[in-house]
């Protein structure tokens, strides 16, 4: 299967169970992390659509309307029927899209957290390397991946980075970033670096597990997650005064 077929099928239906599609997933890091993310955005919205209720008097409007308004007698329909009674099916449609673009609307940051814990939760394995990096070997890969490096500082040096990779984290616009994990005081410390566009100001996301910080810059955006407990925001505000965008 190739990526066009693959990604065709993982959007239709990512919970497919079939054995070639299963195939197909096992066969990429890629692969796992978007059908990880179309799983929890289809869990995100069927939640949504679920919580969403129009006001009782138009439920009750919409349920009460006669068989002969449903299936009406054609040398009436014309001239009798209004344009949302001929419609009410599409007329309850409309009121569940408006309900679930209300829910978006109050809950902006749902997209970077979907994108973001789908991505740390699809290699939380990465969370258990204790082997450390230097700073120097964090810089040649930032800048190979994305063209950009942290200042050599005491406060930098005084961090223990266990884990450097390249980061497909915005897979639907094709953007590579830079994964970090370091130890910090309550676990370990996701830092993503993504040149994607900047947030318009800085974001908290969270999850029943962890909580963190997208924090906009020059060339994109900086990511910060940790244990529920950890400084998150000490730690956003270091990287972002020590990196070269």
């Amino acid at each position: 299967m190739n990526d066009q077929q693959f990604i065709e099928r993982a959007h239709a239906n990512p919970h497919d169970e079939s054995p070639d599609f299963l195939d197909a997933i096992a066969q990429g890091s890629e692969r796992q992390e978007l059908v990880a993310s179309l799983k929890k955005f289809d869990a995100a919205l069927s939640s949504g659509l679920k919580a969403v209720s129009a006001p009782e008097t138009l439920k009750n409007t919409l349920l009460n309307i006669s068989e002969e308004t449903i299936n009406p007698d054609t040398s009436q329909a014309a001239a009798n029927d209004s344009f949302w009674r001929r419609n009410a099916r599409y007329a309850a449609g409309f009121i569940v899209a408006l309900g679930v673009l209300a829910a978006v609307i109050q809950n902006p940051s749902n997209a970077w957290e979907d994108m973001i814990f789908s991505h740390i939760y699809s290699e939380i394995s990465f969370l258990d390397d204790n082997t450390p990096i230097t700073l120097s070997e964090v810089n040649d890969v930032m800048k190979n991946l994305v063209g950009t490096d942290f200042i050599t500082s005491a406060e930098m040096d005084s961090l223990e980075i266990n884990v450097t990779k390249d980061c497909w984290v915005d897979l639907e616009n094709g953007i590579q970033g830079v994964h970090l994990v370091m130890k910090g005081n309550a676990g370990p410390v996701t830092v993503m670096v993504i040149p994607n566009t900047p947030v318009d100001r800085e974001m908290t996301i969270a999850d029943e597990r962890f909580s963190g910080l997208v924090s906009p810059g020059p060339g994109g955006n900086l990511v910060v997650v940790g244990e529920k407990n950890e400084a998150i925001q000490q730690y956003s505000t270091m990287l972002a005064a020590n990196i070269n965008w």
